[in-house]
C-alpha cells in the first residue's frame, strides 16, 4: 500500500484528536494534557501542516508540521493514526526527505518525545536525530521525555 500528504485541514485535526495511535495519545496527554489543544497548536502555528494518507482507501494516518522557533530553529512534530502501519515502509522513506528538506532550512531541529514510546525513538533515531537529554519531568504529565536534535553540517 502506498500513502499521500496533503495539506491539512481543520476537519483533520478534529478527527484526529479522538483517533491517534494509543502510544501518540498517552504522549500528547503527558506533554500538553488535552490532545484536541494540542493538535490544534501544531496546526496553527506549523508553516505548513500536512496530513497523511492511506492512498487505496483515504484513511488518515497521520499529520505533521513544523513550527518555526526562529530563522535557525524548527520544531518538527508528528503524531499518527493506527493506519500508519498499513504504510510504514513508504512513510519512513518519505519522513527522511522531509526532515532533511526542514533541516536545509533551519540548521537546528529539535523538540522531546515520550521517554517510554519506542517506536517514535527509534523513527526518530532513523530520520537522523540525537538524543540529548533525559527531562525526568516534562509538560503537564511530568512524566520522562527525551530531548532531540538535529543539526545541519554547515
Amino acid at each position: 500500500m502506498q500513502g499521500h500528504v496533503r495539506k491539512s485541514t481543520q476537519e483533520d485535526v478534529d478527527y484526529l484528536s479522538t483517533n491517534l495511535r494509543r502510544e501518540d495519545t498517552i504522549e500528547v496527554l503527558a506533554s500538553h494534557g488535552n490532545v484536541k489543544e494540542a493538535l490544534q497548536i501544531g496546526f496553527d502555528e506549523s508553516e505548513n501542516c500536512s496530513t497523511i494518507i492511506v492512498s487505496d482507501t483515504g484513511e488518515i494516518a497521520g499529520i505533521y508540521g513544523l513550527a518555526r522557533y526562529d530563522d535557525t530553529i524548527g520544531v518538527p512534530w508528528l503524531l499518527t493514526a493506527p493506519p500508519i502501519e498499513k504504510i510504514w515502509l513508504p512513510f519512513l522513506r518519505q519522513s527522511r526527505v522531509w526532515v532533511e528538506h526542514m533541516n536545509n532550512k533551519y540548521p537546528i531541529l529539535t523538540n522531546a518525545c515520550d521517554a517510554d514510546y519506542t517506536k517514535a525513538i527509534n523513527w526518530l533515531r532513523f530520520v537522523g536525530f540525537t538524543f540529548i537529554k533525559k527531562h525526568d519531568e516534562w509538560g503537564v504529565g511530568k512524566k520522562p521525555f527525551l530531548e532531540f536534535v538535529r543539526i545541519r553540517d554547515v
